[in-house]
This record gives C-alpha cells, sequence and structure tokens, in this order.
C-alpha cells in the first residue's frame, strides 16, 4: 500500500472526557449557528441549532437542498467550525479545538459515510480500509487484522483483495463502512449513504446501520432525503431556512432485515452478492 502524503500526528491522543460516562450526552448543541461570507454577502447557513443527542441513538437529518443539514453535519463532524453557540462533544467544548485536535478527533472518536463512497481506486479494499489506521500511527503489523476484522463485520470477509472497480456500489458502500468502522468510533455520521444505490442494496444497508446500532450501541447520524430510508431510524430531525423546525420519534419504526427478506431478488439489480 502506497503511504499518503502527511504523515500521522505523533501527538497524544484522549478522547473527550465524558466518552466513557452514560450520563453524559454524546452530542450537545446550543445555539448553533454558522455563517459564510462571500464577498461583502454574510450568507446564513445555520440558525441558532438547539439539540441533543444521547448515546446509542439513530437519528435521521432531513431538509431540502440549502436547508442546513449538511452544514450541520460538517460541524458534528468538526469539518468545520460554528459562527457562534455551543458545540459539546461527549461533555467537550470541541468547537474550541485548534485543526489538529479536531483531527485527531475525526480520526479516533468519529466515522464517516458518503454517497460518493470516496474509496481510493488503485488500492484494494482492504487496503481502503487501513488508512485511518495509517494517520494514527497504528503499528502496520496490526493495520491489516483490525482491517480483516472491519470487513468481516460487514459481510466482506472474501473481498479485502478487490479493487473498487471489481466491487458492486452496495460492496463499495460496505467497504467504505468498514473503513468508518475500523477504529471503533462512537459517533458514525452518514450522509446520503444510499443515495447511489437501487432500492434493494439500500434496504440491505439500512439493515447493516441497524444492526450496528442494536449491537454496538453506535450512535448513527443519517441524512437522507428519502422519507422511507428515514423511518429506519428511531428519531427525526427536519431542517428548514437553517433551522431546526421538527424533532420526533418514529412511530413505528421499519425493520430493514425483515422488509429485505420480504423483497423478491433481482440479478439485475446492484446487489451484494
Amino acid at each position: 500500500m502506497t503511504a499518503p502524503a502527511s504523515q500521522p500526528s505523533s501527538r497524544p491522543f484522549a478522547l473527550p472526557g465524558g466518552v466513557g460516562d452514560p450520563r453524559v450526552p454524546l452530542i450537545q448543541v446550543s445555539d448553533l449557528s454558522r455563517i459564510y461570507q462571500v464577498g461583502d454577502v454574510q450568507i446564513p447557513a445555520l440558525r441558532g441549532v438547539t439539540l441533543e443527542i444521547r448515546r446509542g441513538e439513530f437519528v435521521a437529518v432531513r431538509g431540502p437542498s440549502g436547508s442546513g443539514k449538511s452544514t450541520f453535519m460538517n460541524l458534528l463532524g468538526c469539518l468545520d467550525r460554528p459562527s457562534g453557540g455551543r458545540y459539546l462533544l461527549a461533555g467537550e467544548d470541541v468547537s474550541t479545538y485548534d485543526s489538529d485536535r479536531r483531527a485527531q478527533v475525526r480520526n479516533r472518536f468519529i466515522g464517516f459515510v458518503f454517497q460518493g463512497f470516496n474509496l481510493l481506486p488503485r488500492t484494494t479494499a482492504l487496503e481502503n480500509v487501513e488508512v485511518p489506521l495509517f494517520y494514527n500511527g497504528t503499528p502496520h503489523g496490526e493495520r491489516e487484522g483490525k482491517a480483516r476484522a472491519a470487513l468481516a463485520e460487514v459481510g466482506l470477509t472474501d473481498r479485502g483483495h478487490h479493487f473498487p472497480s471489481q466491487l458492486s456500489g452496495g460492496q463499495q458502500q460496505r467497504v467504505a463502512i468498514a473503513r468508518a468502522l475500523v477504529n471503533q468510533p462512537a459517533l458514525l455520521l452518514a450522509d446520503e449513504p444510499t443515495g447511489n444505490l437501487d432500492s434493494r442494496t439500500s434496504v440491505d444497508i439500512m439493515a447493516l446501520f441497524q444492526r450496528l446500532n442494536r449491537e454496538r450501541g453506535l450512535t448513527l447520524l443519517l441524512v437522507t432525503h428519502e422519507p422511507e430510508i428515514a423511518h429506519y431510524a428511531h428519531r427525526i430531525t427536519v431542517f428548514r431556512d437553517g433551522r431546526l423546525v421538527e424533532d420526533r420519534p418514529v412511530s413505528g419504526v421499519r425493520d430493514a432485515a425483515r422488509d429485505l427478506a420480504a423483497m423478491p431478488p433481482d440479478p439485475h439489480l446492484d446487489g451484494l452478492a
């Protein structure tokens, strides 16, 4: 595997102080705002959002384009910093962290899954999953074992030496999920993870997310524009014009594994076989 150009930080890392305390909410945002400056014009992308998410919750984030949901996810993922308000992650105000510390939090504490998979095309599935381990300085001898375990967790034990071009869309997304899981994060942020997948594969991915949430106690935040996908979560939040306008539990959460079993197989679809 070719090493990325930048080297992992040698600074010691400690997870936010409240990560081991179930009494501390995993996410607390208060009056959170984000304003972008474009020339002389200020564009408010997020306007005073207040929200709390406890560990082990599975939350869907919905809203039209320009509603602020992607900005919100970027702030939660420490990919951006708020213009105002507070963001406590496991009890610590991460908005005060410098760029190096935020990068460490992203690597060790948060997993990311995106619509476009974002796999390195010239490296195998196994090597793609190893990338986060390189950046946090995991010894070479440990990386392969951890990556193989993550691939096994998403059902791709036998696909480690395949390149992304040799995998279906569903399999590529599973590799991306394995990469997000390899550092054992406390929080998984998924931005339109089913946007490039057919209906059957989308339900299969949601069954995987539900299993991870149920068996691992993994906290999941899922951005989606698909209302039927949102109903696999336990709670739905809705953004509009940069504001949180709805936050409600899901009545009658759909069971993705059950829905998948009821769907007829179609060999022409981009499945996971």
